[in-house]
């Protein structure tokens, strides 16, 4: 049976991130994509001299074409959105396609390092907001979960504080939450709360020295494909952070420059000839 995921996120032609990172995992893991980009970018935005177009003006006529193709997608992924009119119309995608049983997952992207990204005003997190209440899975980071909730963002957070955190952004109304890049004693940290039956769990992984722009979207990609196939969130959470690590350390382990992301031709490539 073949399975299907709208992708609402945006379109970075150099750096391995965003779209370019979410298409091949997808589709190494029996998942086809309609991509909808939300923004074109001519790079991801670590890189000096990256410029953007926003796509919010053609988004309207994707949705129009597969209402009149009678469409129907498995998942919907939401990623990256740089204006308010990009979050309309990704709101009226979901009114469109978002069914009982499908998979709706909202990656918030807004920020990092306890800082608004510099396409992020208070506008477009409150519009932000309004939308991760239409998702059955949310997937922020620390920076962004405290901007969601509107609380101080700080590092030294200990567990009773994040499971607090996890509650609260349950109370929007995804069923269920991770938040991600939760620093701890050398570990980076994902901290899940499914909300169906009041469960928490943790993902620790090891924290490797340097910055490496699109291993979110990685994360989140892979997360959403083992849910896809049967996958519990626990396990789902566990492989993704496999991925990202070990596409992380072939960087480390080559020498190859971080700011063009995970190396994935080379790791899916390599998964493929060991089968």
């Amino acid at each position: 049976m073949r399975k299907r995921i709208a992708c609402l996120h945006d379109l970075a032609s150099y750096g391995g991130a965003a779209l370019m990172n979410i298409i091949p995992i997808m589709y190494n893991s029996g998942i086809e994509v309609c991509p909808i980009p939300t923004s074109l970018f001519t790079s991801h935005g670590a890189l000096i001299g990256s410029k953007s177009s926003d796509n919010s003006g053609f988004m309207k006529d994707y949705t129009a074409q597969y209402k009149q193709l009678e469409l129907n997608f498995d998942g919907i992924y939401l990623g990256l959105f740089t204006s308010e009119n990009q979050i309309k119309e990704a709101d009226y995608f979901l009114q469109s396609f978002s069914k009982k049983d499908t998979l709706v997952l909202m990656d918030p992207i807004m920020g990092d390092n306890g800082k608004l990204y510099g396409f992020m005003d208070e506008e477009n997190v409150k519009a932000m907001r309004k939308l991760l209440k239409k998702a059955k899975i949310i997937t922020p980071n620390l920076t962004e979960a405290c901007i969601i909730l509107g609380r101080p963002y700080k590092e030294d957070i200990d567990k009773s504080e994040i499971e607090e955190i996890l509650v609260s952004l349950s109370s929007f109304g995804p069923e269920q939450v991770i938040v991600t890049s939760v620093p701890s004693q050398g570990f980076v940290s994902s901290y899940i709360y499914n909300k169906i039956d009041n469960r928490y769990g943790v993902i620790k992984g090891e924290k490797r020295p340097g910055s490496y722009p699109g291993t979110g979207d990685a994360y989140t990609a892979s997360l959403m494909a083992h849910l896809l196939n049967g996958c519990s969130l626990i396990d789902s959470a566990f492989e993704a952070t496999k991925l990202v690590e070990k596409g992380i350390d072939m960087i480390i382990k080559n020498g190859y420059n971080p700011m063009e992301g995970l190396p994935l031709a080379e790791y899916l490539s390599g998964l493929n000839n060991s089968k």
